[in-house]
């Protein structure tokens, strides 16, 4: 899928069942999730999925509950959890920490887009996991950055693009934060 190591981008689109994006109303129910390779590819309905649910996390939950697994190359599985520390007012990592520190981030990438915040964060992670353009490792952690171009569902134009990066523990693969960054790793 990628033309060059570093070159390919990635544009996040709605599709309805028929790979079209509905011009007049906001996405319904049965759409799903797309990319393509850059901001002014079609997204084809051969390339259309069903975004995955995401698991629930209360605030009395296990900090290790998997949220999502996010699986790179069929070898590697990096798992957001719940994290925590659970009764943490400021957690410190995995999905408690995306939620408390970046949600407010994520909801500002997704405006215009006709998405919500664990849309474009999903987005985000799953590349990051898949298809990064940079990656980094020491101290225990790895990076993981991606650049992305986001579109409007209705209207098809590139509202924004945008790196994110994806912060992962090398001891357990879980991923400790994501969230849009100005820079690469």
């Amino acid at each position: 899928m990628r033309a060059t190591m570093f070159g390919t981008v990635l544009a996040a689109a709605l599709l309805s069942p028929t790979g079209t994006a509905a011009a007049d109303e906001g996405p319904s129910s049965v759409d799903r999730l797309a990319w393509a390779t850059g901001p002014d590819h079609a997204v084809t309905s051969a390339q259309v999925r069903a975004a995955p649910p995401w698991g629930a996390c209360g605030r009395s939950t296990d900090p290790q509950k998997l949220v999502r697994l996010f699986t790179k190359n069929r070898v590697v599985d990096y798992a957001l959890r719940c994290g925590g520390p659970k009764y943490s007012s400021t957690p410190t990592w995995g999905y408690r920490h995306i939620l408390w520190r970046h949600r407010a981030d994520f909801e500002r990438m997704a405006a215009g887009t006709y998405q919500n915040w664990r849309d474009v964060a999903d987005l985000a992670m799953s590349h990051n996991t898949s298809d990064p353009d940079r990656s980094s490792h020491g101290g225990g952690k790895s990076c993981y950055s991606r650049l992305l171009y986001l579109k409007n569902l209705r209207t098809g134009q590139v509202v924004r693009k945008q790196i994110f990066k994806m912060i992962v523990s090398n001891r357990d693969n879980n991923i400790i934060t994501s969230y849009p960054a100005g820079t690469h790793c």
